[in-house]
């Protein structure tokens, strides 16, 4: 594979928009396939750039002509989702969620006997809750497509 920094340096852009299309999709795909659905202006243009991801050794021509993801690479962008099915989800909505769970757990279970050591309690639960979905709204909005 080509050194790894001439890689993330040229995966900006609509390239990294196919990239990631194709992360997210992870299946084969034609130049007309990911100009439809990232609406590119042409099929030539989403066949350059799969062919500039192919001469960066990420993406490979299968059997039948079709391009899929060779390897992966971790870039910032990538690195702070996880890909579940087709779904490219933020690590933070774990946090938020987890937070989330815990704090009505906590106000449920502890309402009928709040004490102020349980309001602390729930401040400190719901500035997490609100400091994880605010990162988790803020990578969502960071994400290529």
């Amino acid at each position: 594979m080509r050194v790894l920094e001439d890689v993330k340096s040229q995966l900006k852009g609509t390239t990294l928009r196919v990239y990631w299309h194709l992360l997210r999709t992870g299946k084969p795909t034609t130049a007309r396939r990911v100009q439809r659905e990232l609406g590119l202006s042409s099929p030539s243009v989403a066949a350059y750039h799969l062919e500039k991801l192919m001469n960066l050794e990420v993406v490979k021509k299968n059997t039948a002509g079709d391009y899929e993801l060779g390897k992966t690479v971790s870039l910032e962008v990538t690195s702070s989702f996880v890909k579940i099915s087709q779904l490219m989800i933020p690590r933070y909505m774990f946090y938020a969620v987890f937070f989330a769970t815990l704090l009505i757990v906590f106000a449920v279970g502890y309402a009928h006997t709040l004490s102020i050591q349980g309001v602390f309690a729930l401040m400190f639960g719901g500035s997490g809750v609100v400091i994880m979905a605010y990162e988790t709204w803020r990578h969502w909005r960071a994400r290529p497509i």
